[in-house]
């Protein structure tokens, strides 16, 4: 955490820590003041507007004026004027500061003068209404009590006004000191309270060796002026401050360095790779809109308590940029937090209607009415969001640019998109730490069957587990797996894929996917633009040899069919092929020993992929099946070889009524089927008939009594 964030906004006190050029200015007024010979009442007006820096440059005048003080040639008189609320607490306020600060340096007898002349002031109503009635109730009270001693002489009636005022002025020329008496954040103060300020100032007048530095917002004191006195409007403040002085802008480069500055001590400094992004983001859409110190201490006090959640898990610039619209265009933001699925991904599915989209974006950021700041902030979503670079820009991206961006955890990445408004990591993404312990780790076979087997038991609130995730995550960073820990990887993943293929992982109704399909697509990734087919055939094959059954026929059948494809389609190219032809057949002899051995075994009739299975021994074998059925008929003969055999041969449809007029159903239904087809070829179905009935009448398995009805539902033709 840096040193300059100051979480209370505190203005800065000494040059030192001047980072917008404020000093030189405040340098030269600290000399004015001190050169300023026997001033009579001088007011000099500071003028910026809200955050702009007003009180640190006063806080740097007070600074060079440090050596005047110490040599006892000024005496200055800080009035913290928004600490007092109401008109009459910051009347008496004001006159207890000047009676503390200039009381001290007159005699005993005029010291009394400056109550006395604010009390005949208060009393006759020239400054505020209630004091007069309230001024006995006061000095009896608790201000009394509190060290305003100095109220006691409000009570007196034996002097005027202008007699006061010429004897405390005389006493006051006699000083070889001079009095300054600064009244900053003037425009904290509520309309009524600030024209009290102005009014105090003009009524006490033209003191001998006093000086008065006002720092005010002038557009705003004119206004409150206006409002008040529209007949004298600005010329109102003109008669009150002879010599006003407005705040110089702080360069922008200076602002920016600042900002840059603070954001590399809070993020860190982007990579190389990510620089040319960064800056054209900072530059196009985050610098233009600090244009005040106030702006970047803002901006950057938020983003030192928002960033440390997201570190590392979220792209640097987009959080930026982010962070901005949240803080100067609330609206914007919000509109992008409530839209993730028009504005993820590359927006290439709206390229037919490009016009109607655009200007449904325009409606849902920045309404009917343009503004000038409008086309810098579209700029700046356009760089953040390729969907609305495709409808404002008619700029198309291809679907591989997704998975870049996702690897960049950026925005417009559905996986990322959550973790920029939740400030914390989605269950769907892993984060940077553990992906990064991982992939340095790729090569240690425990190692990832202990990741990958655990993460099989962690339910996500989504719907399936951890698997899921940290496969779709490694496919999306397959490039960063080193070439020599490709096959240790694979090798863990091969022989624990059965375990990983969860039920809860399968996608439901019209959707794709499966942990079987995410280990596929994964294995391309890891090696499809990156070896030969030699290469990569060598590494499927070695990795075959202790892979788990299931997945071993599955991608047996993926290699096999590259080469043997279905009737009506063509081979392969080489360049998309798993394995050379030569190390399909060898995977053939493989899965047919693997098969044999666990329908010896034991652990053929419980695995999960059991008619898979079965119909792949029956295309291997040369007996033309008589060694499958005669181990189905063998099986069928315990009441659990039945129940294995019907879980087995059930399959489950999705229907979904559509409905009339937009009615349809919105969720789909399971529907529990039965191929009867594909169990002729393997079993004896009239033998097995009679004994799921003979099991199913026992009552004790749903499942076979499920079976069986399906399988009546099927002889009748209501396979629904």
């Amino acid at each position: 955490m840096t040193e300059h964030l100051l979480y209370n906004d505190q203005p800065i006190e000494t040059p030192n820590e001047d980072r917008f050029g404020v000093d030189p200015f405040a340098r030269a007024l600290a000399r004015s003041i001190r050169k300023m010979q026997s001033p009579q009442g001088a007011v000099i007006g500071l003028n910026g507007p809200w955050g702009s820096g007003k009180s640190s440059a006063v806080n740097l005048c007070k600074h060079h004026l440090a050596e005047a003080v110490k040599a006892n040639e000024l005496v200055i008189i800080d009035f913290a004027c928004w600490w007092f609320r109401g008109e009459d607490a910051l009347a008496l306020a004001f006159f207890r500061e000047l009676y503390a600060g200039i009381g001290p340096s007159l005699g005993d007898k005029v010291k009394k003068k400056l109550p006395k002349l604010g009390a005949r002031l208060l009393r006759a109503g020239a400054l505020v209404g209630k004091v007069a009635e309230a001024a006995g109730a006061v000095i009896a009270g608790g201000i009394a009590e509190k060290g305003m001693e100095w109220l006691a002489g409000l009570i007196e009636q034996d002097e005027s006004v202008e007699a006061l005022h010429a004897d405390l002025s005389k006493a006051l020329r006699e000083q070889e000191k001079r009095f300054l008496i600064v009244i900053d954040d003037i425009d904290r103060l509520s309309p009524d309270e600030a024209l009290l300020i102005f009014r105090l100032v003009k009524s006490v007048g033209r003191l001998p060796n006093v000086m008065y530095l006002l720092v005010y917002d002038r557009p705003l004191a004119e206004r409150i002026v206006s409002e008040r006195y529209p007949s004298e409007g600005p010329h109102y403040l003109e008669k009150i401050v002879q010599a006003a002085f407005e705040l110089p802008d702080p360069s922008a480069l200076d602002v920016q360095q600042q900002l840059l500055s603070l954001i590399e001590s809070i993020c860190g400094e982007p990579a190389e790779a990510d620089m040319v992004r960064f800056m054209n983001i900072f530059y196009e859409g985050i610098s233009p809109a600090m244009r005040t110190p106030r702006d970047v201490t803002r901006f950057t006090n938020s983003l030192s308590v928002s960033w440390p959640a997201v570190a590392g898990e979220v792209d640097r610039a987009d959080f930026l940029a982010l962070e901005m619209l949240r803080l100067l265009h609330p609206t914007i933001y919000r509109s992008i937090r409530q839209n993730k699925e028009q504005l993820s991904g590359s927006g290439r599915g709206e390229a037919r209607d490009r016009g109607a989209v655009a200007q449904s974006f325009n409606e849902l950021f920045f309404g009917a009415t343009p503004q000038p700041e409008h086309d810098r902030v579209r700029r700046l979503l356009m760089r953040l969001f390729p969907a609305l670079e495709s409808a404002w820009a008619n700029m198309s991206y291809g679907e591989g640019f997704a998975r870049q961006w996702a690897m960049e955890r950026r925005v417009c990445s559905p996986e990322h998109f959550d973790s920029y408004f939740r400030f914390s990591i989605g269950e769907e993404v892993l984060s940077s730490t553990e992906l990064s312990d991982f992939l340095e780790r790729a090569d240690d076979i425990e190692f990832v069957k202990t990741t990958l087997r655990h993460a099989s038991t962690v339910a996500r609130r989504s719907g399936g587990t951890k698997a899921a995730v940290w496969l779709g995550e490694l496919t999306t960073h397959a490039e960063c797996v080193d070439r020599d820990k490709v096959l240790p990887l694979l090798t863990a993943l091969f022989e624990i894929a059965d375990e990983l293929n969860v039920e809860a992982d399968t996608a439901k109704a019209f959707s794709i996917g499966s942990n079987e399909l995410r280990l596929h697509w994964l294995l391309r990734a890891l090696t499809k633009e990156r070896m030969t087919l030699d290469e990569r055939s060598m590494i499927f094959r070695q990795a075959c040899n202790t892979a788990s059954l299931g997945w071993l026929a599955g991608f047996t059948r993926s290699a096999w069919t590259d080469y043997h494809p279905r009737e009506g389609k063509e081979r392969e190219p080489p360049e998309n092929c798993l394995t050379t032809e030569a190390d399909a057949e060898h995977l053939r002899v493989l899965l047919r020993s693997r098969i044999e051995a666990a329908a010896v075994d034991g652990t053929l009739l419980a695995h999960q992929d059991l008619s898979f299975l079965l119909h792949w021994w029956m295309d291997l074998t040369t007996d033309d099946g008589a060694a499958v059925r005669a181990w189905t008929s063998a099986v069928i003969a315990s009441d659990d070889g039945v129940r294995q055999l019907a879980k087995a041969f059930t399959s489950y449809g999705w229907t979904q009524g559509m409905g009339f007029a937009g009615m349809g159903d919105v969720v789909a239904k399971r529907v529990t089927r039965v191929s009867l087809s594909g169990m002729a070829r393997l079993i004896d179905l009239d033998a097995f008939r009679s004994r799921v009935e003979t099991v199913a009448a026992g009552g004790a398995d749903p499942e076979v009594q499920a079976f069986l009805e399906a399988w009546k539902r099927s002889d009748k033709g209501k396979d629904d």
